[in-house]
């Protein structure tokens, strides 16, 4: 579509507002202007008022990302915003900004919505990975209005290894979140955390949504423990730090009948029996094991909040997610009762394998809810019970990235293909990656029309996601990552491609979990 033959500003806005009703996916306008060889394209449901004066629009010029101010040179905004200006038409000029991170910030401080918050308005809320930062537009497509939104999931220890700055991909969603008009809020989650920097980092960054990953790979090992061996063990534990002894931990519930009262998550909903927990002396002692480390590490964790001033603003979640079991019912119960009695008051754990007695637990203490996969999405008690559940979807950028270029840019799929396949023993050794080279065939051995069927290879979503740092890290003989360059450039010039590929590909998740 394209726009020209306006008389002034006011005209152009009201041709874009118009567009943007017909234009329900929010592509791309060309808007030119007389005697201009160069248009900018627009994406029409971007145009927003600045309180100060002046327009604003997000969009593209020369195949660049930009922000565009249309007014009067004299205007305030215009000497706020770092840009230039690029032509002037009847009653205003246009200034080109670019997209870096002094317009992001300044953007979330002249648009709040565009900033994330924790605030938290429906029973679900959703988290997407998303590395590459370009997923946005397909998530409010699959998601808006069906629930709370938390974007730019990101790891840091991926973002470092990836040398992307935290606010980078902060700013990324900024500008997805500004370019679509969306003004329903929004959260900004900092994953796998383990240690008080890097809460810190993520924090000064901009994030509000912080989940710890404590856990580690005999974690759920002390089960099986004896309980001989166990209590010989509690030396280990650092008593000192938890400010407590063994006697008083250990008594508080050894022969204890833990009576979690009746609950009922729906008006309609029969009246649950009261759920009883008596854990043995066992059960005690691998739960001290288990969670006296974790217990600091989330009282240090909350620490910088609290020594920030923001406690109140943020959200901290403790997830065993991607352990290798669950957390029992006792060990849920202990973790949140330990916690407490330190006044550190977690908002969400991620138990692992959701079930009835973990909502019942979490209704029991002061957790707003609980997290976990989509597929616990049917597995929720009613909005009655007050409870919460955050849904975390796993990153597919990267995989709806190469779907579209297999069948878009072949001989580029086929090189970053090539060099996953030259690097899965280094990541097989590093990663413990259970997908052998057998499992992945060579690209040659298909036709261009056929490397689609690459991807549904059994094993090859591990393979991809695996390897990719890998391939972001490929450098070139003047040292610039070159297949990461080549990726984004890829989304760039493919958007409406790509972002048709990631809608379907959450839709079936989402279907598959209903």
């Amino acid at each position: 579509m394209t726009i020209e033959n306006f008389s002034n500003r006011r005209e152009l806005v009201s041709k874009l507002e118009a567009a943007r009703k017909k234009n329900r996916k929010n592509e791309p306008v060309s808007v030119r202007f007389p005697g201009e060889d160069r248009p900018l394209e627009v994406y029409p449901a971007s145009v927003r008022n600045h309180p100060k004066g002046g327009v604003l629009l997000s969009g593209r010029y020369n195949d660049r990302d930009a922000l565009f101010v249309l007014g009067k040179e004299t205007l305030r905004v215009m000497k706020e915003y770092d840009g230039e200006i690029i032509l002037r038409h009847s009653d205003f000029s246009v200034m080109k900004c670019r997209w870096n991170r002094t317009t992001a910030r300044k953007i979330r401080e002249d648009f709040p919505y565009c900033a994330p918050s924790s605030e938290q308005k429906e029973q679900v809320s959703i988290s997407f990975g998303d590395v590459l930062g370009q997923a946005g537009k397909a998530q409010l497509r699959a998601f808006e209005g069906k629930a709370d939104l938390a974007f730019s999931r990101q790891c840091f220890h991926q973002l470092e290894k990836l040398d992307i700055h935290p606010e980078d991909a902060l700013d990324a969603v900024t500008r997805t979140i500004f370019q679509e008009g969306y003004e329903g809020g929004y959260a900004a989650e900092a994953c796998h955390l383990t240690t008080p920097e890097q809460m810190r980092s993520m924090m000064d960054a901009g994030y509000t949504r912080f989940s710890l990953e404590p856990s580690g790979q005999t974690l759920f090992s002390w089960r099986e423990k004896p309980k001989k061996e166990l209590l010989a063990s509690m030396f280990e534990v650092p008593w000192i730090e938890l400010r407590d002894k063994f006697e008083l931990m250990f008594n508080r519930y050894k022969g204890n009948r833990i009576d979690l009262g009746p609950v009922r998550f729906s008006e309609d909903d029969e009246q649950h029996e009261s759920m009883i927990i008596m854990p043995d002396e066992a059960e005690i002692l691998a739960a001290i094991r288990m969670f006296s480390g974790i217990i600091i590490q989330v009282i240090e964790m909350e620490k910088v909040m609290v020594e920030e001033g923001r406690r109140d603003e943020l959200i901290l979640e403790v997830s065993f997610a991607r352990s290798e079991g669950a957390l029992t019912p006792f060990e849920l119960f202990f973790l949140v009762t330990e916690l407490l009695r330190h006044d550190v008051n977690i908002d969400f754990v991620a138990p692992g394998d959701l079930t009835t007695e973990h909502w019942t637990v979490a209704r029991n203490t002061r957790l707003t809810g609980l997290s976990g996969s989509v597929d616990h999405l049917d597995n929720i008690p009613h909005e009655t019970s007050g409870m919460k559940f955050h849904g975390v979807i796993e990153d597919l950028s990267y995989l709806a990235a190469l779907q579209c270029m297999s069948k878009l840019a072949p001989d580029l799929f086929r090189e970053i293909w090539t060099h996953s396949r030259n690097v899965l023993e280094q990541v097989r050794e590093e990663t413990g990656l259970d997908v052998p080279i057998q499992k992945i065939p060579p690209e040659k051995e298909y036709a261009d029309e056929d490397l689609a069927d690459l991807i549904s290879v059994d094993g090859a979503d591990l393979f991809l996601r695996h390897t990719m740092n890998e391939v972001f890290a490929q450098k070139d003989e003047q040292g610039r990552r070159y297949l990461r360059t080549a990726v984004f450039d890829f989304i760039r010039k493919h958007e409406p491609e790509y972002t048709d590929a990631l809608v379907r590909r959450y839709g079936q998740i989402t279907d598959a979990n209903r």
